[in-house]
């Protein structure tokens, strides 16, 4: 039989260690992919792309924004890449879009980080299947 010392002493064990284990838990998180989402291109607005995409048995839409230059790999080596221009993607383009969900206040945008053209019209241009990213890098400091 415990006694009450003992029982004290076990609950206020448990709540001690309890919060250590869930912090050491959430240090230790492991990288995940960024979410994605695929569908077929339905617009371009400046720099918000549309897609339509099926979840389940019910279609929706995903509207996400691209907040630095799409750029397409070189074709070559010795090639340099080059910029998508959004509004050149055929509308009904299979592709897979690559974003982070952000939230600023009430407000939450879908931040488009790369694409990927899965299934492309005949005579198409843009590489299928090849990772495009479209954000900036950040600069590193130069080394003093």
């Amino acid at each position: 039989m415990i006694g009450r010392g003992q029982l004290a002493c076990l609950i206020w064990a448990l709540l001690t260690v309890s919060p250590a284990v869930a912090q050491q838990k959430a240090a230790s998180s492991h990288p995940r992919p960024a979410p994605q989402v695929q569908g077929r291109f339905i617009d371009a607005d400046g720099n918000q792309i549309t897609l339509h995409y099926v979840r389940g048995s019910q279609p929706q839409a995903f509207v996400g924004t691209v907040q630095a230059t799409c750029m397409l790999p070189a074709r070559s080596k010795s090639g340099e890449s080059k910029p998508l221009k959004l509004s050149a993607i055929p509308a009904g383009t299979q592709m897979t879009v690559y974003y982070l969900r952000h939230t600023v206040g009430k407000n939450a945008e879908n931040v488009i980080m790369a694409l990927r053209f899965d299934q492309l019209q005949p005579g198409s241009d843009f590489p299928q299947g090849v990772y495009i990213p479209c954000f900036k890098e950040p600069e590193t400091p130069a080394p003093k």
